[in-house]
């Protein structure tokens, strides 16, 4: 991935699975140090990752199917490591099962998006999902009447 190191074996713009760590700042791990549990002083093998598919694994994988590329299709909970969400289906969840938290974490839409902020930190997560990668109308009422 142009741009991106790995925070572990330190190789740069590497190709294939990017693993962005959603409690550290900016911590990615390539698919080989994913899968080897790579820690830091500061990362732990328990936190939470959004994989992230460079745009010609994303065709490999999904070539011919009806999905946009811009448009992951699947993300995971900061919180609790829930993975396969879809965007929808992340907001549902947090606002379901996390409203209350305010630990910050890097928000896995963001990061997974291209054009995203890739380092975006919020310790109002299920606030800044219905702002921000809400679904459907977007004008005030709508928006006042979702709380």
């Amino acid at each position: 991935m142009t741009g991106v190191s790995c925070d572990s074996c330190l190789k740069s713009n590497f190709r294939g699975r990017r693993y962005k760590c959603l409690i550290c700042y900016d911590y990615d791990l390539c698919a080989n140090c994913y899968e080897e549990n790579a820690t830091s002083t500061r990362h732990s093998a328990d936190h939470p990752m959004q994989c992230i598919l460079t745009r010609s694994d994303f065709e490999l994988y999904y070539g011919g199917e009806v999905l946009s590329p811009e448009q992951p299709q699947s993300f995971t909970c900061p919180y609790c490591k829930r993975m396969g969400l879809s965007d929808v289906a992340l907001v549902e969840h947090v606002g379901a099962e996390h409203t209350d938290i305010g630990l910050e974490v890097v928000c896995p839409v963001c990061a997974a998006i291209p054009g995203g902020e890739p380092n975006l930190v919020t310790d109002d997560f299920a606030g800044h999902l219905t702002l921000e990668h809400r679904t459907g109308p977007r004008d005030l009422i709508a928006f006042l009447i979702s709380f």
